[in-house]
């Protein structure tokens, strides 16, 4: 199959694993997510409204606390302080000293009105003691109630304040005390306490006029819209949202118990009072996203690992059926082999006496005086040469096919190599190709078949030296084998032709070879790959066109026992 069309395949199967892998986990994500959402859009809103509710009670309360304590004081001063008292030139002075000295000055001045209205006595900055409060709401509220907390308003002064009074008898007279409130300073407590860059705190009186200062809908008095009103007035009941200027504000309010005609209001920009709950939304959307990038990583990543895995199982199968079908061609080779060797020796056999014969006859004198003689002669010689030849084919043959005796006895294998390369060395410095021996001193002697580890041998320095046609190094290497502790390992390797790569995976095949017609037989590295196998060790070949090849053989320390 193409590379390409394998690739694409991979992908293919690498998308479907990974959607299938990551797909319902995005769909209870997002079922999950959507499910949060809503959970948490009515935890939001149950949450914020009981937070308001909770910051409308909290501020009320703190507001109750204030004026109660500001009504508890003057209530005190007029019980502490008899009428007489008061009246004492310097006496208002220096109570409305003590007394902001410990309430942050929250009052601005004070006075003792008798029962028409009338200073009897006033300490403060403004110049109010001739003026008549007889008219006043607060007064005539005091006089009935005895005791009052106005709302703002600007009065003689025309200044935003408000008056807290208390009635008192003594001596048979009735009189007045008041105190006015700064209502800058008492606003004060309130503007301190706003939350977050929209939340804010305020007090409305009657009418939705603003009692304390607003950052949203202005300064005290100043009277808020209907809608707003309307808001507030429903916030009573508990927390409501109010749209003004394309903006959700959330508001919740509480009426007084020391004012109850005031109302506080507590007011927030309803997404900045969400942005915790968004912040967990984004918090858990990060979650699910780096969780879901988490498991399509892994998956990848175990599916790249996996193809890797396959694809080196793949190569490990494919290299395992060729040595099984080659072992397979072998084994067949050598069973076809052995039965054509013996079918062909019996002629070759006839052949050869028969020449023997004809030779004889022709060294008859009758037979001399022949005139094609000398051609006869050369035809018979070319005859026994062929059949010689033959021979040789069909003893390589039975060797291939394992029917040859074999003996099992102890083998030096540098020793082997000298023999060998003693053998050849001569020819071959004839060709202009010196052969070198690289042999490691102290090598196990192992237990193997002598004279087929010679011909192997033999074979291999036969074949490299044909593959060196204009001169070269051939080099012999033995040394301990890395695989098996005892065993060996022998090479031979040449500077010569190299073998095209398409040729490699061949080269063991009975009769392929790439040598010229009468050349070779294409059986020798058959036969030696047979020997190798039958003597329990590997043979393999590493090559490079036009730089050389390489045959590395292992060999146990001791051959198995049944070797034919």
């Amino acid at each position: 199959m193409p590379d390409h069309v394998l690739n694409r395949k991979r992908k293919l199967f690498l998308l479907s694993v990974l959607l299938y892998a990551t797909l319902p986990a995005v769909l209870v994500g997002l079922v999950a997510f959507a499910y949060a959402l809503r959970d948490m859009d009515r935890e939001m809103q149950t949450r914020s409204a009981e937070s308001f509710r909770l910051l409308s009670h909290k501020y009320s309360t703190l507001v109750d606390l204030s004026l109660a304590d500001l009504a508890r004081t003057v209530a005190l001063t007029a019980d502490m302080h008899s009428l007489d008292e008061l009246q004492r030139p310097q006496a208002l002075e220096n109570i409305l000293g003590t007394v902001n000295r410990n309430m942050d000055h929250l009052f601005e001045d004070m006075g003792v009105l008798d029962e028409n209205g009338r200073h009897l006595a006033y300490a403060g900055p403004h110049d109010l003691q001739s003026r008549d409060y007889a008219g006043e709401p607060w007064f005539k509220e005091v006089m009935a109630n005895g005791r009052v907390v106005s709302d703002v308003f600007l009065g003689y002064r025309n200044a935003p304040h408000f008056a807290i009074a208390v009635r008192r008898q003594s001596g048979g007279r009735t009189w007045v005390l008041r105190a006015a409130v700064n209502s800058f300073q008492f606003s004060a407590l309130l503007d301190g306490e706003r939350f977050g860059r929209t939340g804010e705190v305020f007090l409305l009186g009657p009418g939705g006029v603003l009692q304390t200062r607003s950052m949203s809908y202005g300064n005290m008095l100043h009277p808020v819209d209907q809608e707003v009103a309307r808001a507030v007035d429903a916030a009573r009941l508990g927390v409501t949202s109010l749209t003004r200027q394309g903006e959700e504000l959330l508001l919740a309010a509480a009426p007084l118990k020391a004012k109850p005609q005031w109302t506080l209001v507590v007011q927030q920009e309803a997404r900045e009072a969400r942005q915790a709950w968004a912040a967990k939304l984004r918090t858990f959307g990060l979650a699910f996203a780096l969780g879901l990038l988490a498991i399509g990583g892994g998956a990848v990543w175990a599916l790249r690992a996996l193809l890797r895995r396959l694809e080196r199982l793949d190569a490990e199968k494919r290299t395992f059926d060729d040595k099984m079908i080659q072992s397979q061609k072998l084994a067949a080779i050598g069973q076809l082999s052995a039965g054509i060797a013996h079918e062909i020796n019996n002629p070759l056999a006839i052949i050869g006496e028969e020449a023997g014969w004809i030779q004889d006859l022709l060294k008859r004198e009758a037979m001399s005086q022949l005139p094609e003689m000398g051609e006869i002669r050369d035809s018979l010689r070319e005859i026994v040469v062929q059949a010689g030849r033959c021979k040789e084919i069909t003893h390589k043959l039975l060797s291939f096919a394992r029917k040859m005796d074999a003996s099992i006895r102890d083998v030096d294998v540098n020793s082997l190599v000298d023999d060998v390369v003693g053998m050849r060395e001569r020819d071959a410095s004839l060709d202009n190709i010196q052969i070198a021996k690289e042999l490691e001193q102290n090598l196990p002697i192992i237990h193997s078949e002598p004279s087929q580890l010679r011909q192997v041998l033999l074979n291999l320095v036969n074949n490299a030296i044909d593959a060196i046609p204009h001169g070269g190094t051939i080099t012999v290497r033995t040394a301990k084998s890395d695989l098996e502790p005892g065993g060996v390992r022998f090479s031979v390797s040449d500077t010569g032709i190299g073998i095209p790569k398409e040729n490699i995976e061949k080269i063991f095949d009975p009769f392929f070879t790439t040598k010229l017609p009468g050349k070779g037989t294409g059986l020798g590295l058959s036969i030696c790959h047979g020997i190798i196998q039958k003597l329990g060790g590997t043979i393999t070949v590493a090559s490079e066109p036009g730089k050389g090849t390489s045959f590395d053989i292992t060999l146990p320390p001791q051959a198995p026992t049944e070797t034919k």
